[in-house]
């Protein structure tokens, strides 16, 4: 068999046993999402941004308008509510004192560390149905698969759909 071959075949079925299992172990994590984000004063937008800016760390309001398809405007604005908020500070840039970074406060840094253990615990009571030796199971390949991936510093791979 040709390799490509089977790399297709492989990403193909790892594409549709995701797609079902997101589906299904994530059905609930919607509402922890939307609480979560009401908690926190927080909309879609302004949870994107910070969550961009934790992965990438501090960058420039027009970084995080390119990044996440926003017009500068709409970017500046989403930063000046979240400043409002204390998730986020502007910086100076040490490159050009004349344009600022955006970089998370500790308070940001909370808020989302909150989110993800809120997320974690949602799937994790999903999870926890399933029979004892299968939970067993998916634990230690969970285990194996975040070895492997903090090994690794993969690219960010955005894919665009049909809504884009």
């Amino acid at each position: 068999m040709n390799h490509q071959a089977g790399t297709d075949t492989a990403h193909e079925e790892l594409s549709e046993v995701l797609s079902v299992f997101v589906a299904q172990v994530l059905h609930c994590d919607t509402d922890t999402l939307l609480r979560f984000v009401r908690q926190a004063e927080l909309t879609l937008p302004l949870l994107a941004v910070l969550a961009l800016v934790e992965r990438q760390g501090a960058s420039s309001i027009g970084e995080i308008g390119v990044r996440l398809n926003y017009t500068l405007a709409n970017a500046s604005l989403l930063v000046d509510k979240l400043v409002c908020l204390e998730y986020v500070t502007r910086v100076e840039n040490a490159k050009d004192r004349r344009h600022k970074l955006v970089q998370l406060t500790p308070k940001g840094q909370a808020v989302l560390a909150g989110l993800q253990a809120a997320r974690a615990e949602t799937m994790a009571q999903q999870l926890l149905q399933l029979p004892l030796p299968l939970v067993t199971q998916t634990i230690t390949l969970l285990r194996s698969i975040t070895d492997e991936l903090s090994k690794t510093q993969l690219p960010t791979v955005i894919v665009e759909t049909a809504a884009d």
